[in-house]
């Protein structure tokens, strides 16, 4: 049995490993990485469509041009049909110029069964396109996979961990493997990465399971299916179409210009129930059938054997959202479906993969590089960014299936923050499209590509939406001084961090100080209204749990920091640092 030495081990090679490890090795090529991936590639996966989000990171990756020029299919939105009658609701995020007849010549949507043109005059111009892809997962992962070679990662395929090594401290310290030709060994490490995806080799035993949102999919393929979305006629970019139904929902998109992809989703209740005898094809046409928006445009279909292992037609999985206690540990982090799985209603999967892969590789690259920095906290700041960002679409997934008769209600959460100052007003429509971006509850950015043209365009107004935050109803700080508060859920100051981009990607973070909360609830809280704060006012930060009236603890203040940073400075930065916390919904601003 050999014993190896590596700086990193990452057990899954998916997006999320993937990711990490081609980005770590790109931005410090002298570290030694080990990919331990069980499956070898090309293999299937379901999960198939990004989100425009992803495309930051994989411009950082190197492949996003590789991708525009690949056979997969351009996404250029999603399009759902829910709630209390069957009229569309859109997010777009192609280019469009003007809207004309299809024998025109110009460029036009054509969805199948409706009229979109009313929605296309509403959306303007964008100066960038923004799209995303429906990839076939075999191809797009090992093109990641391939990718992490070409930076010099060790990628180890047919090759599965078996046992953590922990020193006396609990700390991980080497792994164990073998592969399938029978040879094991063990490497030494310092650090390992878990993105074995749902196997949550690291998390298996410490996870929550949402017992409200436990669904079953059973999916398969098609050949000569009519597509419901167009663009031009060409079947080289289309949309996400997804579609309630009296007993879930149903997913339509193509992954090739003759491969559609479709999936019935329904609660693991009434799947248990509706497939006793074991019929899984017959449950998934009988789905699709009571589609009215689909049924005809399957009639002559066919299925596919090539799609789905050992030709099976169609197959079933568990949608059980479930996270981590905690993603990350002692020389560990998780990333990906082994941190925290959501939903596949937001096609938001192989995206947050990606994301939490490279953030995780950020991370990785500037604790090494920042030994001035704790350790633990840039790790934490890697957790709260994780429970940040799956937050949100756990959020929007929650609303979603709780609301699939009356899809006006998702958006009551939204636009009461959204719309808190009254000053911007975003009708449902609007609301829709930048939640399903991934901008949920208020506009934050990702890439400045994806967020500068998508909110200013798609929303259908003029208004400075990057600086949404702003306008929150919170009071000028005349007021605010004499008023009251209450903490809706505690919070602190701590470290947060994002990727530096001035220029360019460059692999290293920004390091700050935020607030912070560990309340599940507010989750989807923490990116928004970012701010900067002095690690001095964290004295403040913790009174504001004491007191209830902002004059009571303007006065107690200026006592909890140093003389220097001057009374009149601590009082200016006590009510900015309220400010931000009722921004972010921690406390609420009474009389």
């Amino acid at each position: 049995m050999s014993i190896e030495y590596r700086d990193c081990v990452v057990i899954g090679g998916g997006p999320a490993g993937s990711t990490f490890s081609a980005i770590a090795r790109k931005y410090d090529p002298s570290l030694s990485i080990t990919v331990l991936e069980k499956e070898r590639f090309p293999r299937y996966h379901i999960g198939e469509s990004t989100i425009p989000a992803a495309n930051g990171v994989l411009r950082d990756l190197g492949v996003y041009e590789d991708l525009g020029r690949s056979t997969f299919v351009k996404k250029m939105g999603i399009v759902f049909v829910w709630g209390e009658n069957r009229q569309p609701w859109s997010a777009d995020y192609l280019r469009l110029r003007e809207v004309k007849l299809p024998d025109s010549g110009a460029d036009i949507i054509d969805v199948t069964g409706q009229d979109f043109r009313g929605v296309v005059d509403r959306l303007g111009y964008l100066d960038t396109p923004v799209t995303a892809f429906n990839v076939r997962r075999a191809e797009f992962d090992k093109m990641l996979l391939d990718k992490s070679r070409d930076f010099g990662a060790d990628v180890r395929e047919g090759t599965r961990a078996t046992a953590i090594l922990r020193d006396t401290s609990g700390r991980v310290e080497g792994v164990k493997w073998e592969d399938d030709a029978g040879r094991s060994g063990t490497i030494m490490t310092p650090f390992l990465l878990d993105a074995s995806g749902l196997m949550t080799f690291m998390t298996k035993g410490e996870r929550e399971f949402d017992p409200d949102m436990n669904n079953f999919a059973v999916y398969g393929y098609l050949s000569n299916a009519e597509w419901k979305v167009t663009f031009n006629g060409k079947r080289d970019r289309s949309t996400v179409f997804i579609a309630a139904v009296d007993e879930g929902w149903i997913w339509y998109f193509p992954i090739g210009p003759d491969i559609m992809s479709v999936g019935a989703v329904t609660r693991t209740e009434t799947f248990r129930r509706s497939v006793k005898d074991g019929d899984l094809e017959g449950f998934w046409w009988r789905m699709l059938n009571s589609c009215p928006e689909i049924r005809e445009l399957v009639k002559n279909a066919k299925v596919r054997t090539d799609m789905l292992p050992d030709g099976k037609r169609v197959a079933a999985s568990q949608d059980w959202s479930s996270w981590a206690r905690s993603p990350i540990g002692q020389g560990w982090a998780a990333a990906g479906d082994a941190a925290i799985f959501v939903d596949p209603i937001l096609s938001s999967g192989v995206t947050l993969a990606m994301q939490s892969g490279h953030r995780a590789a950020y991370t990785f690259n500037t604790a090494r590089a920042r030994r001035d920095l704790s350790e633990l906290s840039l790790w934490q700041a890697y957790a709260d960014y994780i429970r940040g960002e799956y937050g949100a679409f756990l959020t929007m997934a929650r609303h979603f299936y709780g609301n699939n008769k009356a899809a006006r209600s998702w958006w009551w959460e939204s636009q009461s923050v959204v719309n808190r100052a009254g000053r911007l007003q975003l009708d449902d429509h609007q609301a829709f499209t930048m939640a399903t971006a991934g901008f949920f509850p208020v506009p934050r950015t990702n890439t400045s590509d994806v967020v500068g043209s998508l909110l200013k365009h798609l929303s259908g107004t003029k208004a400075d939406l990057l600086n949404i935050q702003r306008e929150t109803g919170v009071p000028e700080f005349d007021t605010l001084a004499r008023s009251g508060y209450r903490v809706l859920a505690p919070f602190r100051l701590d470290v947060r961090t994002e990727p530096v981009m001035t220029g360019g990607a460059r692999g290293v973070l920004d390091v700050y100080y935020d607030l912070v909360t560990d309340s599940n609830n507010l989750a989807h809280r923490l990116a928004a209204a970012p701010c900067r704060i002095n690690p001095v006012m964290s004295p403040v930060v913790e009174a504001m749990a004491r007191h209830s009236r902002v004059p009571a603890l303007l006065d107690e203040a200026p006592l909890l920091v140093p003389p220097a940073y001057g009374v009149e400075k601590v009082r200016h930065s006590t009510l900015e640092i309220l400010r931000a916390a009722a921004m972010k919904g921690f406390v609420s601003i009474g009389a």
